[in-house]
This record gives structure tokens, sequence and C-alpha cells, in this order.
């Protein structure tokens, strides 16, 4: 029997997914890019005004107020919430998994349970979030862009998932991302090219730009994305919206390369409000999700460091690191955002000269960045160390192609259990290595 090739069990999972969203739901045929290329502006004529008022509101707490208080069911805005995945998803390929039937079901149970009890059961009763296609989810599965790896569903919530189920969350979909995860866009052969939902002829950013795509198409309040070396910052920068790449240990988290602690990715949120972040982050801690991921560290988020009005800030620019250079439209909004932080009256502006600081300034000063270019080699060895070997055996199962651009490491970069251990120390030693040093004397300097 002839082995079906990568490219028939790539369209085989997409029929799936189609057929996984309600016929009513479907658009036949689905605009081209030239009928329609704002995603966000086609889906604000197609939907209802009951379904627009539910999917525009960014704000959680104001969506969290009326479903603790029985105003909106949670069934009512998942449909609602759901409904405007599946559409954004035809336009800009942002979704991998879809499972609202599951969704519904959970949602109604919710629903049943506070009209029952009078309770919550978490913080974010009923409302909807979506998740990188990374994060386990019973029932569906996990194939982070490989192709080998679709038709495999897992058996069980694993940590992200089930700290979302005890904050009171309704899983709904997970989201587009590269294959292997180590690009700054969002292709894989599986699911295809995830794009931007206000203009669909340029990409979402990666790695998490399913999510950065979704969330700008408003087809959810609140999506979990990860980052090691960008994943939520870029598709957040693309497609205009927040995003947290919080510090380790913040947020639970399911390991994308197992046994590669050296640097650690993290999982943060995804948000069109910035008011939405905070809640989600405050609202963590009621999860005890230390219980479910032994990296996450039991403690509460401190409303008093979390309030700009605590404290002046000191925040570091940097428009130039001596390898990317930015285009002048970047470097000019840069200066716009260290004028507007001077007249808040924050403590200092750390930042490579733009022109106007002078030598006197007492506000704004260079940022060395001369070490930049050793932390990079050093991520590189440790993102890098096993070789490429993960991405081989993917590769085996199936015969699909690297996508081109991936990030993806070879047989020369493979480290010896020494050398792992010496990468590791550089990183985290500040007392034996500069590069630490740097880093922590410019963070204190005044």
């Amino acid at each position: 029997m002839t082995r079906p090739s990568y490219q028939e069990l790539a369209a085989q999972k997409r029929a799936r997914q189609l057929a996984l969203i309600p016929a009513e739901w479907r658009l036949s045929p689905v605009p081209s890019v030239d009928s329609a290329p704002d995603a966000l502006a086609y889906l604000r004529r197609i939907l209802s005004p009951t379904e627009l008022a539910l999917t525009e509101e960014t704000d959680i707490t104001v969506l969290l107020r009326k479903l603790s208080s029985g105003q909106l069911s949670s069934l009512d805005l998942t449909k609602a919430f759901a409904k405007r995945a599946a559409l954004a998803h035809q336009l800009t390929t942002c979704c991998t998994e879809i499972f609202f039937e599951a969704a519904f079901s959970n949602a109604k149970e919710l629903d049943e349970y506070l009209a029952t009890t009078g309770k919550t059961v978490g913080p974010l009763h009923g409302l909807p979030v979506s998740i990188k296609d990374l994060f386990s989810v019973k029932g569906v599965d996990t194939s982070v862009g490989w192709v080998g790896l679709t038709n495999n569903p897992a058996t069980a919530d694993k940590s992200v998932a089930q700290t979302l189920r005890r904050l009171g969350a309704v899983l709904y979909v997970k989201t587009n991302l590269p294959q292997s995860m180590m690009m700054s866009d969002s292709y894989n052969h599986v699911f295809g090219q995830c794009v931007h939902p206000l203009n669909r002829t340029l990409i979402s950013g990666g790695s998490s730009g399913g999510e950065g795509s979704l969330v700008a198409a408003r087809g959810s309040p609140l999506g979990i994305g990860t980052d090691l070396g960008g994943s939520i910052r870029i598709p957040a920068a693309l497609c205009g919206i927040y995003g947290l790449s919080p510090s380790q240990g913040r947020h639970p988290y399911e390991r994308g390369t197992p046994g590669q602690d050296i640097v650690r990715s993290v999982a943060g949120p995804m948000s069109l409000n910035l008011t939405t972040i905070e809640r989600y982050m405050e609202s963590l801690p009621c999860a005890a999700s230390w219980e479910l991921d032994q990296h996450t560290a039991p403690i509460p988020w401190r409303s008093s460091l979390a309030s700009l009005r605590a404290k002046r800030l000191k925040i570091g620019f940097l428009v130039d690191d001596g390898v990317v250079r930015v285009q002048p439209p970047i470097a000019r909004a840069i200066r716009d955002v260290i004028v507007a932080l001077e007249a808040a009256g924050h403590e200092g502006v750390f930042t490579l000269p733009l022109g106007r600081a002078g030598p006197n300034d007492a506000l704004v000063f260079e940022w060395d960045a001369s070490s930049h270019a050793y932390a990079y080699s050093l991520w590189e060895k440790a993102i890098f160390s096993d070789g490429g070997e993960g991405c081989r055996r993917r590769i085996e199962m199936t015969g699909e192609p690297l996508v081109e651009g991936m990030l993806v490491g070879k047989p020369e970069h493979i480290m010896t259990t020494s050398e792992t251990h010496q990468v590791g120390i550089r990183i985290s030693s500040p007392c034996s290595w500069p590069y630490a040093h740097t880093f922590l004397n410019q963070a204190s300097r005044r």
C-alpha cells in the first residue's frame, strides 16, 4: 500500500478542520484578497449587531462583570466569538484546531453552575480564550506545524489548558504557528500561511502569529502565545495589539523542546486591551498553576508593582544594536515615545543616540549594545544544541521539507553535556561573565 504524501495528509487535515465549522458559518466562496483585502472590515459588514456588540468589546473586565452577574451567558458569548473566529480563519488561516462543540458544552455547564450555586468557577468564568497550537487540549491534535503530528489527538489537557479551565475559561480554538515555531512568520505545510487581518497581503508575524491575527480580527478577547525570541512581541507589534512576554516562572508552560532548559521559552497573554492583559495576569495565581507545572513560582500578583502610578520607571530604548538598523519611520516613532515618556516624568530613558540627545542630557543617555552580538551567540548555541535532531525526526515521518527561513540546528551544533553546562554558566552567572554585568550595571544606572 502506497503511503500518502505529506501534501495529501495535509489536505486531509484541512478538510477535517473545515468540516468542524458549522455550514452556516462557511464562506462560499471565500472572498479573494483583491475583493476583501481588509478581513476586519469584511467581518464587520457580515456579522449581526448583537454579534458585533459582544465581540468588539476588548476589555474582559466588562465581559466578566456581565458573565458573573448572569447578564450575559457564557454560551452566547462563546458562540459569538466562535463564529467570528471561524469567519476570521477562513480569511486569514489563523486557526489550527477547532472544537466548538466541546466549547459550547463547557460554556453551558458554566452557565448552569452559576445559575445553581450563584458562584463562579474562577475569575475568568465563562470567558472564551484562544491558545497557541503548542498547548495540549484533550481530544485535539498538537501538530506544531508538522504534518506527521496530525491525526494524533491529545489524551489529556496539559498545564496551560488545565490552568485556564481552573480559572473558568472556555477553550474553543488553537491557533497557527510556523513549522517547529522557530520563525518570525506563521507558515507551515499543514495549514498554510497565516496573514494579517487588516491587510491580507501582509504576514501576521510569528511564531504566535495565529494568536496575533485572531485577536486583531476580534475573534478572541484573550489569547495565550509563547515567546523565546520575540514570538509574542513580533506578532503583537505587527498586528497592533498588546502582548506580554513575562518573566520565567510567572506562567505555566509546555516545553516545545524538552530538555533545552538553558534558554527557556515563556507563555503569555495577547489582547487588544491593556486592561485585559493586567486582569489576566492578576487572575493567573488563582489557578495555583505551580501544582501543574513545577517551573511556575507560587508568587501572587502584586498590584502595587503593576501600577504605573506607584513609581517612576527606568526604560531602555534601542534603535541600532550594531546588527539591525531600523527604518527611519520606526526611529521617528521611537523618538516620539521617548518624548512622551519624559513628559510623563519617568526617571530616565536609555537609548542609542537619535540625533537629539546631547552629552549633558540627564534623561536620555546611551545604552551600550556592544554585548548584544555575544548574547545572541549564546542564545543560538542553546536553541541549536540538539543539532536539529528533532526536526529531522519529524521530516522522516512524512517526507515534508523544512520551511525556508526556519531556524534549525545542524549536526555540527550538537553540544556535549559539558558544553551545554558552560553555555548555561555564561548566561546565568553575573559573577563570572561580563555579559550579565553589562545589563545589571546599566539597569541600575542613573
